[in-house]
């Protein structure tokens, strides 16, 4: 029950960590489920991203991005308390290009969860989900000290935020 407890009050500092500040606010992506090692997202098409100006694709690196990025989420999601999971490895199969103009769907999930590694397996498409733009599997290392915890990460963040802030009103 605690465990379930932590989940949902983590659920909107995740949304609002990832959709709101650096890679997720470049991207523009939406996170839509947000469970225990499982995490799904949209990604609106974005014209500032295609590969190819002529046919307008999105570039690949970006769905490779967004693909780490899902999987990191689910990661995360899966231990017992915030924390960072940086990725280890990912492999990634793309299996054809995705259509211009439409969202991209993503979504992962922890298939295992060790003492040291987290295993997960990532999905993109369209359409139909059975005809994925690409598909992963990544590994992430679990990180389980204070130092790199999500806490300490936020309570830094706005500590540089506040001292920024005065710096700037003693300027003025």
């Amino acid at each position: 029950m605690a465990y379930d407890l932590k989940l949902a009050l983590f659920k909107p500092l995740i949304k609002l960590a990832m959709e709101r500040s650096g890679h997720g606010a470049a991207l523009g992506f939406d996170l839509r489920v947000v469970e225990r090692g499982e995490v799904s997202m949209t990604f609106p098409y974005n014209e500032a991203v295609i590969g190819n100006p002529v046919t307008g694709v999105v570039h690949g690196g970006v769905i490779v991005s967004l693909l780490d990025t899902c999987c990191g989420c689910a990661a995360i999601t899966s231990m017992l308390r915030p924390t960072v999971t940086p990725t280890m490895d990912l492999r990634l199969d793309y299996m054809h290009p995705a259509e211009p103009g439409q969202p991209i769907y993503l979504s992962a999930k922890v298939y295992r969860n060790t003492s040291n590694v987290i295993f997960c397996r990532g999905s993109a498409w369209q359409d139909d989900k059975e005809n994925p733009i690409a598909h992963c599997v990544a590994t992430f290392m679990k990180i389980d000290s204070e130092g790199f915890s999500f806490a300490n990460i936020v309570r830094r963040r706005f500590k540089r935020l506040i001292s920024g802030a005065k710096a700037q009103e003693s300027d003025q």
